[in-house]
């Protein structure tokens, strides 16, 4: 039988259940629909979702009446409306100078014209409505900026040009050794070499053919690439004429077809490096058409389109090149002028790509732009402070500054007549005669001088208005900002603006202008004008500070294209030769030296001058006997000038020179030249002995200064030992005096008033607070801890038994080290009755804490002794040395390692070559070949080869760089030294400092 008494809480809970399940169905399906029907603008629903159910929303009540507000305006249509276009600010181009800022951008639809104006691309990384770019946005999307050519402002007239030489070339003395028919075994240990060295470059080929196609050079490490060459493939050009000379006519082929994609109108790079663009695109492109038998003619014709980017960077006021062009056209268009600090090497190493060019091409104005380099330098070389050689940096803007200020703010000086009166003599030996007499009805000044009296202005009338009826009004212009319809009065004056002769144009005259009268031409006061610059030729780039003479880094090719300009043209113009004998001469007396080394060997190095800016009649300059792996291509060259003009003494320096690099390589243990090192210079070249003192001291020039501050700080240090060891002891005797006892009063009252006075030892809050940090009691048991009981002085103190929870806590902390027991400085009992006062003094006592156990009392504090530093001892002259040579790892000889690397230079390989060719030593085959192992075994890398960064380790780290005149330059010597000597004979072609073969004339 149900009994409904006994399941009423049951019955109640599931009906509440059914209501509240109900209202959340019906509240969720609203809020189900509210989420369906919630769409973003301009999307559609999504019907087909299985997931969403539509279900009509369910009417709300909402007011009855309706809020009206009545806007005229709003009901009134209106039709949409644009803004108008914003209209530039039109500026007439014959008032001002030209100066264009803005970037003109070549694109596929349309081709600005110079003076517009292009879209606004926005920042880059930011779009130009300025919301956040998306990760999905290409950055091709800005149009590349192209290269135009500008209007050229200080052109060359035609009949202005330095013409290239014609006439047939004269006879010049043979260069190249005879070389006589090789043997077979000779043949094929040549062929074998030449395999090896061929591998090599094949290795090398590939892996920028794979890794770094038409880009500037290959990471043979990682695979990567790297542009620092504006991103025109410079391993590219720079290796079509070795590919061509080694046999690899397929891989030529394939890569002078792949010149045509290389676009010079454009790069990443904001300038332009003229020197190096010069030497590795332009010299490559020319060589490369020279050496296929000119088979290939676009390889001219992109060499044509690059050098009429290179030739805008002439066009400046002395012609002059800018050495690194910013070739965009919001900055090529300006006016320019040379720098007034040039890199000698860059200025000058242009001579023999242009002049081939413009023999190839039959037009003067390549030639042109070289020879008027040369034509300064030609001049400038007998008045440097080393007459016959150049600095290393020079002012080419053909500026000297005017300063006209100065000029202006001296005093203008009219000569008076010898008998005015007025005229005051300063004569020093005569006083008397400094002072004037003074005539009748003149005053003198204190100073002696006659007072002269001044006009009085005219007196002031004024009319009944207040008005001076004398004074009429000044005619001034008034300042009126130009505009598009015309100028002020301001623009009628001619401005002078430097590099600039444009006219301004009369502009129509404002109301305000017209109603005032006009002044005429002889009422206008002219803006005075004053030069900026006296022309002149090349300078000196500072006339503070030393200069540098070298035929090492950025210097030497200048020096190197004087005879091989000289080739070139065919002897036909002589000022060549008389530059470079000049120069030479300078370089023997003053640069080259004779290094000291242990077995005597007889070479030579070339250093580098520092010639001070003051005179100095002792000596020239300060010689650092330093050889850089740069200047070993000087021994070439003294060779080759040497058979050139016939000077049999330079081919034995030349010997010399090249054989102090072949020794640079064989005193390392990878076998290679280091970038930079120092030598010890002999004082005779031709008697050096190895003394041993002297490169010692070398190394170790300042052992006697350190030895002489070493005594020094001895004495500091024994000084200041003394006055702390005095000044510790006097402290210590203080500490340790006892304190004075006080005398016991007679009488009965005495020994009370002793008690009332005497200080009661207390313990510390430090102690106290260490000592209950360390307690586990619980604070209520802190509550029963009696006061403190204060001993009393006339008696000893007797510990008493601590509580049990202390003594437990004692025995937990019986391990730990005590304080140091300290003395109780209070007099004692026996102290003051004066009984056994001595055997009292220092006798330990503790004082009673009030939690029963000892706590040591305050004691003396002993002094610190001061903190004197005693000197280190030096090590001896002997042990400096020994660990400098150790640690440096620097060969016997060497004074210093400057830079370690080595970065595949080809310098000394090209000096051996030019010696084998010259002399036909066969011995310089065996030297060459055992450079190319030494520097393949440690720079050979996955892809190629690589850098390193110390020749001096057992194991070079790779720097992962392959600089494109590794295939350039340095293994077409290697290969060039075991090929036919018929191969680019010295007879017939010239190389330019990239190792380009350029056809000689005939």
């Amino acid at each position: 039988m149900f009994r409904l008494r006994r399941y009423r809480v049951f019955l109640a809970f599931a009906v509440i259940t059914v209501i509240a399940l109900y209202n959340f169905r019906t509240s969720s399906s609203s809020w189900t629909e509210k989420a369906v029907h919630h769409v973003a603008p301009g999307k559609s629903e999504d019907v087909d979702s299985p997931h969403i159910k539509w279900e009509p929303t369910p009417q709300v009540a909402l007011e009855s009446k309706k809020l009206e507000i009545d806007i005229p305006a709003a009901k009134t249509p209106r039709p949409k409306q644009t803004p108008p276009p914003i209209k530039p600010v039109s500026r007439p181009v014959d008032k001002l100078p030209e100066i264009k800022t803005s970037v003109e951008v070549e694109t596929p639809a349309a081709k600005p014209t110079p003076n517009a104006v292009p879209p606004f691309h926005g920042i880059p990384g930011r779009p130009a409505n300025g919301s956040a770019q998306t990760d999905d946005a290409a950055p091709s999307s800005i149009p590349a900026v192209h290269w135009q050519k500008p209007r050229e402002k200080f052109p060359v007239p035609t009949e202005s040009l330095i013409r290239l030489p014609t006439g047939k070339p004269k006879p010049l003395p043979k260069i190249q050794f005879d070389f006589k028919k090789e043997s077979p075994s000779q043949k094929q240990d040549r062929e074998s070499k030449l395999d090896v060295i061929r591998n090599v470059a094949k290795r090398s080929w590939k892996g920028y053919r794979e890794h770094a196609w038409l880009k500037d050079e290959l990471s043979p490490v990682s695979g990567n690439f790297r542009d620092p060459f504006a991103g025109w493939g410079a391993t590219l050009v720079d290796s079509l004429d070795t590919l061509w000379i080694m046999g690899l006519k397929e891989e030529f082929d394939e890569a002078a077809k792949a010149v045509d994609k290389i676009d010079f109108t454009t790069t990443a790079r904001a300038d332009i490096p003229l020197f190096e663009t010069t030497i590795r695109y332009l010299g490559g492109l020319l060589a490369a058409y020279d050496v296929s038998g000119k088979k290939y003619k676009n390889l001219l014709d992109k060499a044509i389109e690059l050098a009429e980017v290179l030739i805008s960077a002439f066009d400046t006021p002395n012609r002059m090149p800018e050495t690194y062009y910013y070739w965009r056209p919001s900055f090529s268009e300006n006016n320019h002028r040379a720098s007034n600090r040039v890199v000698l090497a860059e200025i000058g190493s242009l001579s023999v790509e242009f002049t081939r060019l413009a023999q190839l091409t039959g037009e003067d104005k390549w030639y042109d732009a070289v020879a008027r380099i040369t034509d300064n330098l030609a001049e400038f070389q007998d008045k440097t402070r080393l007459p016959g050689m150049w600095p290393t940096y020079l002012d080419a803007s053909g500026c000297k500054r005017v300063d006209w200020m100065a000029e202006l703010n001296k005093p203008l000086q009219k000569p008076l007549p010898p008998n005015d009166p007025e005229v005051v003599v300063d004569d020093s030996e005569n006083p008397a005669a400094m002072t004037p007499t003074p005539t009748e009805g003149e005053e003198l000044s204190p100073g002696g001088k006659k007072y002269i009296p001044l006009d009085l202005p005219a007196p002031v009338v004024l009319t009944p208005n207040g008005i001076n009826p004398t004074w009429t009004p000044p005619v001034e212009e008034p300042l009126v900002w130009p505009g598009p319809g015309g100028s002020s009065g301001l623009q009628k004056r001619q401005l002078d603006v430097e590099d600039s002769e444009a006219p301004l144009a009369e502009a129509t005259p404002t109301p305000v202008e017209a109603a005032l009268p006009t002044p005429t031409t002889d009422e206008l006061d002219p803006i005075e004008t004053h030069p900026v610059c006296e022309e002149q030729g090349f300078a000196w780039s500072s006339d503070y500070g030393s200069e540098e003479y070298t035929l090492g880094g950025m210097s030497d090719s200048t020096y190197e294209y004087l005879p091989k300009e000289y080739i070139l043209l065919g002897g036909l113009v002589p000022k060549y030769k008389t530059m470079y004998e000049k120069s030479v001469e300078v370089v023997k007396k003053h640069l080259i030296f004779r290094p000291m080394l242990p077995n005597g060997e007889d070479i030579l190095m070339s250093g580098k001058l520092f010639v001070p800016s003051a005179e100095n009649s002792t000596k020239v300059g300060d010689l650092q006997p330093e050889n850089a792996h740069l200047t070993c291509f000087a021994g070439g060259m003294f060779a080759m000038g040497a058979k050139l003009f016939d000077r049999p003494d330079d081919l034995e320096i030349a010997k010399k020179l090249t054989e102090g690099c072949i020794w640079s390589y064989n005193m390392t243990g990878t076998g290679i030249m280091p970038e930079v090192f120092d030598a010890v210079a002999c004082e005779d070249r031709e008697h050096c002995t190895w003394n041993e003192t002297l490169y010692n001291e070398v190394l170790d020039p300042r052992a006697e200064q350190r030895l002489e501050y070493y005594e020094e700080a001895m004495k500091a240090y024994e000084s200041n030992m003394a006055s702390a060891s005095a000044w510790y002891a006097d402290q210590l005797k203080a500490v340790e005096t006892s304190a004075p006892s006080p005398t016991r009063p007679a009488g009965a009252d005495a020994m009370d008033t002793m008690s009332e006075t005497l200080a009661r030892p207390t313990p510390t809050f430090d102690v106290l607070d260490k000592r209950r940090k360390r307690q586990l009691t619980d604070p209520e048991e802190e509550q029963d801890i009696p006061e403190p009981v204060v001993p009393d002085p006339n008696e000893r103190p007797v510990p008493k038994k601590a509580p049990a929870h202390v003594a437990q806590h004692a025995e937990e902390k019986s391990s730990i080290p005590k304080e140091t027991p300290t003395y109780n400085m209070s007099p004692s009992k026996d102290s003051v009755d004066g009984e056994s006062e001595e055997a009292e003094v220092n006798t330990p006592t503790r004082v009673q804490d009030p939690l029963g156990e000892e706590v040591p009392l305050p004691s003396k504090t002993l002094p610190t002794f001061p903190e004197v530093y005693s000197p280190k001892a030096p090590l001896s002259h002997k042990d400096y040395v020994q660990n400098r040579i150790q640690e440096e790892r620097l060969p016997i000889g060497v004074a210093k390692i400057q830079s370690r690397g080595y970065i595949l230079r080809p310098e000394a390989i090209e000096s051996v070559w030019y010696l084998y060719r010259i002399t036909g030593n066969p011995y310089y085959r065996q030297a060459g070949w055992a450079m190319f192992e030494a520097v393949n075994t440690a720079t050979a890398a996955e892809h190629g080869n690589s850098a390193i960064d110390d020749v001096t380790k057992t194991s070079p780290t790779l720097q992962d760089e392959m600089e494109s005149f590794w295939m350039a330059e340095t293994l077409k010597y290697f290969y060039l030294l075991f090929a036919e000597e018929d191969v680019v004979s010295l007879d017939q072609w010239v190389l330019n400092t990239e190792a380009h073969p350029l056809r000689r004339p005939s």
